[in-house]
């Protein structure tokens, strides 16, 4: 149970983290400083734990410099998309949107070794479009709730891809990939944040709470991993799945976000759906680990 609280513990602070997403808006925090607060908060956590600076030359020894590249660029776009598809829907339903990842890596893993999808699979990703469907009905309008659902679920293929390619950087430590994809993407962030047109600078306030909040994600990131080590990723994942719901509390408390009946049946397909099949392919992994 001791090591339970790990996962529940890196799920909080995950949601605490997106929970205070809406608050960049109020302040009228730039969306490129809030992300650049968060990657050079996670990168310089990241230097603490591996006690090591950024090493090109290992890079190279191992030939890692175009995945790591891609997957930085992936690591900035996914958080870059979450947060403006917060611009048009509740950071809640955002949240339920992006964990329809599980459904996205079973797809594309599936087209890419060739694997034929059975009936309960297609089921459920029917299920998951009937739920993304219920969620878009909003009285914001549905265009306003269409762009958000795309933002989001552009975010989840990004997580996807994310999660696909990762495993070609088994040379390197968990936190040793941490540190070489944040990065890249501190320092675009930190560009545009420089370069936007209507540059200014932000309340102190603001500052402070985008420091928490990075604060908040590499919290969680580090418990994270220490639950994935001690507690295994099946266990991890399933428990990740109270993230959303978080969320969800967390911005009916903070932001009074409620939502429709309609909504909170779509909320729950959609969480069926993705939970279904992510027990499924962690199922299939581990047999074929057997």
């Amino acid at each position: 149970m001791f090591v339970i609280r790990f996962a529940l513990l890196s799920s909080l602070f995950y949601a605490l983290n997106v929970s205070m997403i809406p608050l960049i808006y109020t302040l009228e925090v730039s969306v490129f400083l809030f992300l650049f607060i968060r990657f050079g908060t996670t990168f310089f956590t990241s230097l603490v734990i591996t006690k090591s600076l950024f090493s090109i030359s290992k890079i190279k020894q191992q030939k890692l410099g175009l995945w790591l590249l891609i997957l930085s660029f992936l690591f900035g776009i996914q958080s870059w998309l979450y947060v403006e598809a917060v611009k048009y829907m509740s950071v809640g339903l955002a949240s339920v949107v992006l964990f329809t990842y599980p459904l996205i890596t079973y797809l594309i893993v599936s087209l890419n070794s060739r694997r034929k999808l059975d009936v309960s699979t297609i089921l459920m990703f029917l299920l998951a479009i009937i739920g993304i469907a219920a969620i878009s009905q909003s009285e914001d309008g549905f265009y306003t709730m269409a762009i958000g659902i795309v933002l989001a679920i552009l975010s989840a293929i990004s997580y996807s891809l994310i999660l696909i390619i990762t495993p070609k950087m088994s040379a390197l430590k968990n936190w040793e990939i941490v540190k070489y994809t944040t990065l890249i993407p501190a320092l675009g962030f930190l560009y545009l944040f420089l370069n936007e047109t209507s540059f200014y600078w932000p309340s102190n306030q603001a500052l402070i709470l985008s420091l928490v909040s990075g604060v908040f994600f590499a919290t969680g990131m580090l418990f994270y991993h220490i639950s994935v080590k001690k507690y295994g990723p099946v266990r991890t994942a399933n428990i990740g799945y109270t993230e959303p719901l978080l969320v969800l509390i967390f911005g009916f408390i903070a932001y009074l976000e409620a939502i429709t009946f309609i909504q909170g049946i779509g909320v729950i397909l959609v969480a069926i759906a993705s939970i279904t099949i992510e027990k499924r392919q962690l199922k299939q992994n581990n047999n074929s680990e057997v």
